[in-house]
């Protein structure tokens, strides 16, 4: 998936739409990462809270860099490989998610 050219993300994290999923482009220590919104406790909605991605509805938090939980089990958020070409970023999104 397109998701447009590099130089129109000035500032992280980025949110993305793409129909009516709701993503986070993020730029780590690895490159760049989209994150779904989805929180894989129990499917709320994550937002950009502060210093963190947090759900609202468990109080789970997330660092902003790859998504990882930072304050309960050993889980992250749903992550996409994010690519260069020609200026642009792909996002390696499966069908269907």
């Amino acid at each position: 998936m397109d998701l447009g050219p590099e130089t129109s993300f000035l500032k992280f994290p980025a949110p993305v739409y793409v129909g009516n999923d709701s993503y986070f482009l993020v730029r780590g220590k690895r490159g760049y990462l989209l994150l779904s919104t989805i929180c894989p406790h129990q499917g709320g909605e994550v937002v950009h809270w502060d210093s963190c991605f947090m759900c609202p509805d468990h109080g789970w938090r997330f660092e902003l860099a790859e998504g990882e939980c930072i304050n309960g089990p050993n889980a992250r958020m749903t992550a996409f490989s994010v690519t260069v070409r020609s200026g642009h970023l792909f996002a390696e999104v499966p069908a269907g998610f």
